[in-house]
């Protein structure tokens, strides 16, 4: 396929976006607040640790409330408030109203690919909001280690300015294959940490990473979230969860993200599991950017807008250093998962076996 087709179909997306758009919109999203509802300061605020459809439990002077938003907000509590949330609170009569919000650092969302009975797909979810430090949880097996899956929150993490840590779990399972796969983030820059909550191992080198910070655990289903967060807060007042003996994967038991204090000034907020990541929010043209390792090569393709797609392989260096054992062809191919799944494109293998054949042919 010509450059000029790729470059079509990258118009093609820009064109299903906006559809995209519009049918969030007509489906009722809203974000828009009144004017003085969100403040930069306040003498004593809570913290939102759970949220529900009208109300939320704020942490406020030491103890838990239960507290719903002022009358003037014509929204339900959880469109508007999130775990992690700062928030200006008063009681009134026998009932705490949450009368502002306090400006946040950082706000952490997805775009739903895999639905509820309750959620449609496409929509935004916000997770949580003001973190410092996202843990994405990983296991060695059960369910077993998915690089992609790791691409794809990197992705987000990073395009919402949050720094991150890859935590895998269930190390003591761990193989030399997926020793390779942690080699390869570390090589990019990226902090790793190993544990095992069964053998209580490297906890307290995640509690190091953690310390006076307001932290997010990440991942699938029954990777260990839950279990880790026990493990740092020294009870087992959480609920967890197994894997699935027939499907490999993690059941929902934390169904809704909820905030944990486990040392003065600091916190966990531990999320429901997600079984898939949809990036269809990203510009294509910008996905090579959360690809590090492509620095260096990509400015070296014939097409100044180059994808590294489906442009001819001559004309993208890219490829060429795929081939040449010089770019990670795991990453790569994660890159052309997510390109393919952005311009609806699925013949990414078809480039894959090209790269590899070209790889052959030089050895």
């Amino acid at each position: 396929m010509s450059h000029y087709n790729a470059y079509d179909s990258f118009k093609t997306k820009k064109s299903i976006e906006k559809k995209q758009r519009a049918k969030a919109k007509a489906l009722g999203e809203k974000s828009e607040l009144v004017d003085d509802f969100v403040i930069n300061t306040c003498e004593e605020y809570g913290v939102a640790i759970e949220v529900r459809y009208d109300d939320a439990y704020i942490l406020y002077k030491g103890e838990v409330v239960i507290a719903k938003l002022r009358r003037d907000i014509n929204l339900v509590c959880n469109q508007v408030v999130f775990p992690g949330d700062k928030v200006d609170v008063e009681k009134s009569n026998d009932t705490y109203i949450i009368n502002h919000l306090l400006k946040r650092t950082s706000i952490l969302s997805r775009i739903k690919k895999d639905s509820t009975r309750l959620n449609d797909v496409g929509l935004t979810k916000k997770i949580a909001s003001n973190i410092d430090l996202a843990v994405i949880v990983v296991a060695a097996q059960e369910p077993p280690l998915h690089p992609k899956f790791i691409d794809r929150y990197l992705m987000i993490l990073q395009n919402s300015n949050i720094p991150a840590v890859i935590c895998l779990n269930k190390c003591d399972l761990k193989t030399d294959e997926d020793e390779k796969i942690l080699d390869t983030y570390r090589n990019l820059g990226i902090d790793v940490v190993e544990t095992s909550t069964y053998g209580n191992i490297g906890i307290d080198n995640l509690k190091s990473r953690l310390i006076n910070k307001q932290a997010i655990f990440v991942g699938n289903s029954g990777v260990g979230k839950s279990s880790l967060t026990n493990a740092i807060m020294g009870d087992n007042e959480i609920k967890t969860s197994h894997v699935s003996d027939k499907s490999k994967r993690g059941r929902h038991t934390t169904t809704t993200s909820k905030y944990y204090v486990w040392e003065e000034n600091s916190s966990i907020i531990d999320t429901p599991g997600i079984r898939s990541l949809d990036v269809s929010s990203f510009n294509p043209i910008e996905i090579q950017d959360y690809f590090p390792e492509f620095e260096g090569w990509r400015d070296k393709c014939k097409y100044s807008d180059c994808i590294h797609f489906n442009e001819p392989y001559d004309s993208c260096i890219v490829k060429q250093g795929v081939a040449n054992g010089l770019i990670n062809a795991e990453r790569y191919e994660s890159y052309l998962r997510i390109m393919s799944d952005l311009l609806g494109e699925k013949d990414y293998e078809v480039i894959l076996e090209e790269v590899a054949s070209r790889k052959l042919q030089k050895n």
